[in-house]
């Protein structure tokens, strides 16, 4: 790596809730940029000071780190060579960023847990099962759409749609309402089917847990403050989509 001056990182417009990084004090985070640390990036020093090591991973968690929002893939690579010196192709970067580290956070777009995204999910199905799952209750389409939207996941409303609806364990009512297996022993299965936290660490998964169940219901919350306030305002002209800004 070379000794150039870092570029700055692009002002990526963050999608998450101001509270979303310091609902729990107690919560790991970093000590000297004080974000929050997934139980992936624990193992390791963060990458808020630059790369602890020349590889393709710590170059591109250092790039995520210093970032304020998720990244497209081709960003990763123009500024891993920009920030760091160290260029790689886009094919490289893609492999690479399926560390569990980083986030996934919508077609061809990573970040890092303190930038909103969860730990482990590849695709918006498995995100939706631990939304629930943290929830602990059945929630609607445009809940689970909304909660997503709000940890900073980009996609269209009909593609999640279609994967719950192609979901094995999420069922559909016929109430509207969409609900996740709930128990010790749904949640083992999720921590096995996805890779929230690392294996053998139950502690870890709780503790997550509950913090995700803090935004669910802060999220939700916000989402009812705004639907009383835009319905009796503009009863037939209620655009949906503004409630993800």
């Amino acid at each position: 790596m070379s000794n150039a001056q870092p570029a700055k990182a692009p002002q990526t417009r963050r999608q998450v809730p101001d509270d979303i990084n310091g609902d729990q004090p107690d919560y790991p985070h970093c000590e000297h940029c004080q974000s929050p640390l997934s139980a992936w990036e624990r193992r390791s020093s963060c990458g808020c000071r630059g790369p602890i090591g020349p590889s393709h991973a710590e170059v591109l968690y250092a790039v995520a780190a210093t970032s304020p929002g998720p990244l497209r893939v081709r960003d990763f690579a123009r500024l891993a060579e920009a920030q760091f010196g160290h260029p790689l192709s886009l094919a490289t970067a893609n492999v690479t960023l399926m560390d569990r580290r980083f986030c996934w956070a919508g077609q061809s777009t990573y970040g890092l847990y303190r930038h909103g995204p969860l730990p482990g999910p590849r695709a918006l199905e498995p995100a939706a099962r631990i939304v629930l799952t943290a929830a602990g209750a059945p929630m609607t389409l445009d809940a689970i759409d909304y909660c997503l939207k709000q940890l900073g996941y980009r996609y269209s409303y009909g593609s999640l749609r279609n994967a719950i609806s192609r979901s094995a364990v999420i069922r559909s009512r016929l109430d509207g309402l969409h609900e996740h297996p709930l128990g010790e022993a749904a949640e083992r299965q999720l921590r096995q089917e996805v890779p929230v936290v690392p294996p053998r660490e139950r502690a870890a998964w709780i503790q997550l847990r509950g913090r995700i169940a803090a935004h669910v219901e802060r999220a939700l919350a916000r989402r009812a403050a705004l639907l009383d306030q835009r319905y009796s305002a503009n009863r037939f002209g209620l655009n949906w989509t503004e409630l993800n800004q």
